[in-house]
């Protein structure tokens, strides 16, 4: 690791849980590089706001506005996705859904400073008996919104797209190739996002969150299903450590090891502990089944996160005028590929990942998708 990566972290550690910060050194070389390090991780506001605290660092005039000017853009922008979720869940609720918040703004507020948590889209649950009459009601009410033409039910969410944000209408919380997996999952969503799940208050709107221990799960599960197609980066992984510090005494440890074990986890979620543990300063008591026999792979993942972030893409399949034979061979060698990719850090996982695939296959074939 860089001087530079560690300067970084420690200043994201500060965000997280305060701290003296009059002890880091940024040399005027590092602190660009630290700028735009926090800004490919989608940690900018959290981070800028920490530099303009350092006493001894020369920030220049220029660059010390720029960074207040990125704080209070996502402050505005806060406010400006409030509005259109305000207008979201009133909508859904009156028209008899129970809506349940994903990520977003329900883990903002466990920030120390909510607002400084960057923004992007908004995540809203409906489920599997509610989709389409949730989609038709927000078509109804966001008519100057960009949307999908159908509401595809081999599709996660159903997207509402805004000049400056985007509200997802989740059909599920996340998909999984193999049945088995799948079919637990969604008994395990059908008992934990539900109308019953957490409340909190958010400018006068009554909020309903995931279940605490399934909450815990999701995040983390979210997290690694980005690290497939897009990256993972340390936005997320923020995401995973306030979560875990401030739901540390409600976990249900018992079942969350049911849930990991069942859908094959536990190796990639030891991962995550350690630079949990090792990289944002989290507690391993906060940390369920911490160990540091992976310390190898999840070092060699977290370095691979620091230099990629949520710049990876897939390589794309160019199935045109393929036959339907060609087109599954096509998609099951970009499988191997996308279990190729995780091999190296989670080998049992990666063995999973081919047998679901596997199956999803046969299976897709069998309703002749």
């Amino acid at each position: 690791m860089t001087d530079m990566q560690k300067i970084y972290l420690s200043l994201l550690q500060a965000a997280l849980w305060g701290g003296d910060v009059d002890r880091i050194v940024v040399s005027g070389e590092q602190l660009n590089a630290v700028i735009r390090l926090a800004a490919f991780q989608s940690t900018g506001p959290l981070v800028y706001d920490q530099l303009l605290k350092l006493r001894d660092v020369e920030i220049p005039a220029n660059v010390r506005m720029q960074l207040k000017q990125l704080c209070v853009s996502n402050m505005m922008s806060q406010q400006s996705m409030l509005q259109k979720l305000a207008k979201a869940w009133n909508t859904l609720e009156d028209a008899g859904i129970d809506p349940v918040l994903l990520k977003g703004f329900g883990l903002a507020q466990y920030y120390p400073q909510p607002y400084l948590r960057q923004w992007g889209d908004m995540d809203i649950y409906v489920g599997q008996e509610n989709y389409h009459k949730a989609c038709r009601v927000l078509r109804e009410v966001f008519p100057e919104a960009w949307h999908q033409d159908e509401e595809d039910e081999d599709y996660k969410h159903y997207n509402f797209v805004f000049d400056d944000t985007m509200i997802e209408t989740h059909r599920v919380s996340m998909t999984f190739a193999h049945p088995v997996d799948r079919r637990y999952y969604e008994h395990q969503e059908a008992m934990c996002l539900t109308k019953n799940g957490p409340k909190f208050e958010l400018d006068g709107i009554t909020l309903t969150m995931p279940d605490d221990t399934f909450n815990v799960f999701f995040v983390f599960l979210h997290a690694w299903h980005h690290f497939g197609g897009t990256g993972m980066n340390m936005k997320q992984i923020c995401d995973m450590a306030v979560l875990l510090h401030v739901k540390r005494d409600v976990i249900d440890k018992q079942r969350l090891k049911e849930m990991l074990k069942k859908l094959h986890l536990m190796e990639v979620w030891q991962l995550m502990m350690y630079i949990l543990v090792q990289h944002l300063g989290v507690s391993k008591e906060e940390c369920p089944f911490y160990t540091d026999k992976c310390s190898k792979r999840a070092e060699s993942l977290f370095e691979l996160i620091l230099i990629e972030g949520s710049s990876y893409r897939r390589e794309k399949i160019d199935d045109t005028g393929a036959s339907y034979v060609k087109r599954k061979l096509l998609t099951f060698q970009s499988r191997l590929a996308d279990s190729k990719r995780v091999r190296p850090f989670a080998p049992k996982y990666a063995n999973h990942m081919i047998v679901s695939d596997f199956v999803h296959g046969i299976e897709r074939t069998l309703k002749g998708k």
